[in-house]
């Protein structure tokens, strides 16, 4: 007997003296053993295999779900293994076969699909996740993420529910296979209902940059399941991310790997490697499989909440079946002024800072494009209010739009509120969950819009510390002219016997210079500053600058306090001080005027 089959047969007799329970040969046990003994512990059950354990040509299959909630089997056959194809991770390539994957290839959606290998001594083994795949790719080639490296992710120990903490946009890397462009891990599609589809398709660039390409809202192609959700989560079934719910849902889908106790891992590769995260989860009813070049995905419904997501992590994401994710309530009231009548939409949405202000955004854009939808000449006002914690007022911003294209034209409406709650969760002091956001839309068939035709003072010549009252002249659409008045505060005596100019306008194009907040108080006041576009006003530039220093506007400083600033290592910028009057109208403003006054004495 030559000397490798007597190491063959040594090997054999301690596997198998292994699986009777026979106490382990310390001096010689093999690292295989070792990995399978800790493995089988960890996973309740279930035996592994190691990466570097298998073999190119061993077959097994993978469990996933290609109708309804139903797990089935498709066969796999390994090809090999990608050493260190990503930081301290080896991925395991192979080839499938069933379920019609020889026709559509690697399936968005398959994310986190079992599989598992018959090996020629120790049986059935569990050897990891599909969780990689090629863009193109002619074949039903997949990677695998390692079992061993996902295992720990069902044992990783919680801090505090994540309330503050930073959140940083990460994506899962490719793997680099020479001559063959890039391995990608495999796309989770996005299922969404209840979005109006021109609200969607504006955003859409928004979530693809997120690294949603593939977003499900078409008849029949995504929505949230009424019928009976499965009891529990299993290993190759489907399982949903859920990002919105409600009037509208949005829920990203994926599959199952393993289940021990009341804790799951999926996957394979990261949701959006943002570590440690809350987010609820449930099960999901696959309706399709749509079969494409690019990149073949799975059209289904989300079901409702069933745990909730605690790590998203290189390997795996992880979490708990039982427990409940908070969400954020968004409540919308629209009324039709016409038809005197209102609609209500509620929707709940999860306070993740790179998904948040996108939901807050389409919840209003599709209440206002659906709500009674006006052909042309519509008109909204609007007021949206983010109640956030911590004893911090809310914050809360009006605007006056007008659509000449009728309801379909009015999409800053979505842009508006998108923008404020980004503003407010990426703040850059600290991390702040919004409690709740409120919202009222006033909808009607009307061309409120205002156009400056002239403005004048009693006189051109104005006395010094005395009151200027203005005179503007508006012209509305099918209504005629407007006058409304504005009065700037008392002029300065150093102004006296210079001539003036006065800028009349929306005051949105004239805001006041603000100084940079120096701390999150500071932030909020200036959100909660914000200018409408209805805001008519007159603005009058004193010569005299001002400094804006530490969140601080200082002004009447003498020269040489200017100069010595100058030098200093403090950031600060000059400014200039104002004299402005305002008033909020009905209407949006267009145009702009000047008025020339030359200041003279107060007799």
């Amino acid at each position: 007997m030559d000397l490798g089959q007597k190491r063959e047969n040594q090997w054999q007799r301690r596997h198998f003296l292994s699986l009777l329970g026979a106490v382990p040969l310390l001096a010689s046990r093999s690292a295989l053993a070792k990995t399978l003994d800790a493995s089988h512990a960890q996973t309740g059950g279930v035996d592994v295999l190691a990466a570097a354990d298998l073999q190119a040509g061993m077959k097994g299959y993978g469990l996933t779900v290609v109708r309804g909630t139903k797990v089935e089997r498709f066969d796999i056959e390994v090809i090999g293994v990608l050493q260190t194809a990503m930081p301290q991770q080896d991925l395991i390539l192979i080839r499938c076969a069933g379920l019609g994957l020889e026709h559509s290839g690697v399936v968005a959606g398959m994310s986190g699909s079992p599989i598992f290998v018959q090996h020629p001594q120790l049986g059935e083994r569990l050897i990891g996740a599909l969780s990689y795949g090629f863009p193109f790719n002619k074949d039903p080639v997949a990677g695998v993420t390692s079992i061993l490296d996902m295992l720990p992710e069902l044992d990783r120990k919680l801090g505090p529910v994540p309330v503050n903490q930073h959140i940083a946009q990460l994506e899962a890397p490719p793997v680099s296979v020479p001559g063959q462009g890039e391995m990608l891990p495999v796309a989770l599609p996005l299922t969404v209902a209840g979005v109006h589809p021109d609200v969607l398709a504006a955003m859409r660039p928004q979530w693809a940059a997120l690294g949603f390409p593939h977003l499900n809202a078409a008849a029949g192609t995504g929505g949230a399941a009424t019928g009976k959700a499965p009891a529990k989560l299993e290993a190759g079934g489907s399982i949903s991310v859920i990002l919105a719910r409600g009037d509208i849902s949005m829920a990203a889908i994926g599959t199952v790997t393993w289940v021990r106790g009341d804790r799951f891992i999926a996957f394979g590769h990261p949701f959006k490697g943002l570590g440690q995260l809350h987010l609820p989860v449930g099960s999901a009813d696959v309706q399709w499989i749509l079969a494409s070049e690019q990149s073949s995905f799975k059209m289904a419904n989300a079901f409702g909440d069933v745990g909730v997501l605690d790590q998203d992590r290189q390997t795996a994401i992880a979490g708990r079946i039982g427990p409940k994710a908070a969400m954020v309530p968004i409540d919308v009231a629209l009324t039709n002024r016409d038809r005197q009548q209102t609609t209500q939409w509620h929707v709940e949405a999860t306070d993740q800072p790179s998904f948040f202000p996108l939901v807050v955004g389409m919840a209003l854009g599709t209440a206002v494009r659906v709500s009674e939808p006006i052909a042309e000449n519509a008109a909204v006002t609007m007021t949206v209010r983010f109640d956030l914690p911590g004893g911090h007022a809310p914050v809360e911003f009006s605007e006056t739009m007008t659509g000449l294209q009728g309801s379909a034209s009015l999409q800053d409406v979505a842009s508006l509120a998108q923008n404020a709650a980004k503003a407010i969760v990426f703040n850059g002091f600290e991390r702040l969950r919004v409690e709740r956001v409120a919202a009222t839309l006033t909808l009607a068939d009307d061309r409120n819009i205002a156009f400056l035709d002239s403005a004048r003072t009693q006189s051109e010549e104005v006395d010094a510390e005395t009151p200027v009252v203005i005179h503007v002249t508006l012209q509305l659409a099918n209504v005629g002219a407007q006058q409304v008045t504005l009065t700037l505060p008392p002029l300065p005596r150093d102004l006296i016997g210079q001539s003036v100019t006065v800028q009349i306008g929306s005051e949105k194009s004239m805001a006041p210079e603000l100084p940079e907040p120096a701390n999150i108080h500071d932030y909020l006041n200036a959100l909660r500053r914000q200018i409408p576009r209805n805001r008519l006003a007159a603005v009058l530039n004193l010569p005299e600058p001002t400094v804006l220093l530490r969140g601080v506007r200082l002004t009447a400083l003498p020269v040489g306090v200017r100069d010595e600033l100058a030098g200093h290592t403090a950031t600060y910028h000059a400014g200039k001080e104002t004299l402005r009057a305002h008033v909020d109208t009905p209407w949006t403003l267009n145009g702009t005027l000047s008025l020339k006054l030359h200041v003279r004495q107060n007799p």
